[in-house]
């Protein structure tokens, strides 16, 4: 872990506010399972084991995009540019890192990668801050769309702050993310970079991440699909409701990899279409079969490393 990025007392009481959260909401499905198991067990499951596969492909798909991206972001930073193949197979392995609360080990591990093959860590911080930023404000973007196409899901301060959210991207500007990474570098002991990313490129890696999150989505839907049947809804009510509750799970960085989070407030967007315990049952083999899936990629990614 790099010096300077989290003391260890603040770290301790953020992984273990994360694990408590996580454990808080994990409680609520569990408990939303068992007291509508009858309404479980009589719906109408009919799983399609061929739609179930291609699902898995096309969320397999989103993490090479969403790698790609990151990469992009890393090039605009970087020069001499490294190597393509290396901060791919960095970015996947640092994955699992995102299920320790606070995601302090994913940012440490793949900061201390990346120097290894070259990059400083001042820019692989930047490239995050960068990734972070508009992996929650694109799909933030997809939620509001969502809540402006079908209407209330949820608590109405929920709604208006993925609403709002989007807005967030216009720190990318250069006038702006120029000096506040100044001062986040500064602060961890770092110079600061010798240039940003200009604007016209982050509405290119903007458009990058886009394709990934709904590549990401669509393959959401197709799983859905595939366990539920067509009561689930269509692809873009599923698109966007799970990119809203992506972006939802995104607002608390304390609770590892939104666990809990994304799956009630996913659920909460099913039940519009489906019984309650039922959204919950989809929501929760939702992130089931997308971290198999990750762990799949993982386990590609770390080949990759290894033979390089």
């Amino acid at each position: 872990m790099t010096a300077g990025l989290d003391t260890p007392p603040r770290s301790a009481r953020r992984r273990n506010l994360g694990i408590a959260a996580a454990l808080l909401a994990l409680a609520f499905l569990a408990y939303a399972l068992v007291s509508g198991w009858s309404e479980i067990a009589s719906y109408p499951w009919h799983p399609n084991w061929g739609l179930l596969a291609l699902s898995g492909l096309v969320v397999l798909l989103s993490y090479f995009v969403t790698g790609a991206a990151y990469v992009a972001v890393v090039e605009s930073l970087v020069e001499p540019r490294p190597e393509r193949r290396r901060m791919l197979a960095i970015w996947g392995v640092s994955l699992l890192g995102r299920y320790v609360p606070g995601s302090v080990v994913m940012i440490g591990g793949r900061m201390e990668m990346a120097r290894n093959r070259g990059v400083p860590r001042r820019a692989t911080l930047a490239a995050m801050i960068y990734e972070q930023v508009l992996a929650v404000g694109v799909a933030a973007g997809c939620g509001a769309a969502f809540v402006l196409l079908y209407g209330h899901r949820g608590p109405a301060w929920l709604a208006w702050l993925v609403v709002v959210l989007p807005v967030g991207l216009v720190v990318l500007h250069p006038r702006l993310i120029g000096p506040a990474l100044g001062r986040i570098l500064r602060r961890v002991g770092r110079e600061p970079l010798p240039q940003v990313i200009a604007l016209e490129r982050v509405v290119v890696l903007a458009a990058w991440y886009l394709v990934a999150e709904v590549t990401l989505g669509v393959g959401a839907w197709i799983g859905v699909r595939a366990v539920g049947g067509p009561a689930v809804g269509s692809v873009v009510f599923i698109t966007g409701a799970f990119l809203f509750a992506f972006a939802v799970s995104m607002l608390v960085v304390v609770v590892p990899s939104g666990l809990g989070l994304r799956e009630g407030a996913f659920a909460l967007a099913l039940a519009q279409h489906v019984p309650g315990s039922v959204a919950v049952a989809l929501a929760v083999a939702s992130r089931v079969e997308i971290t198999v899936v990750e762990l799949l990629a993982v386990g590609f990614f770390a080949l990759i490393a290894r033979r390089q």
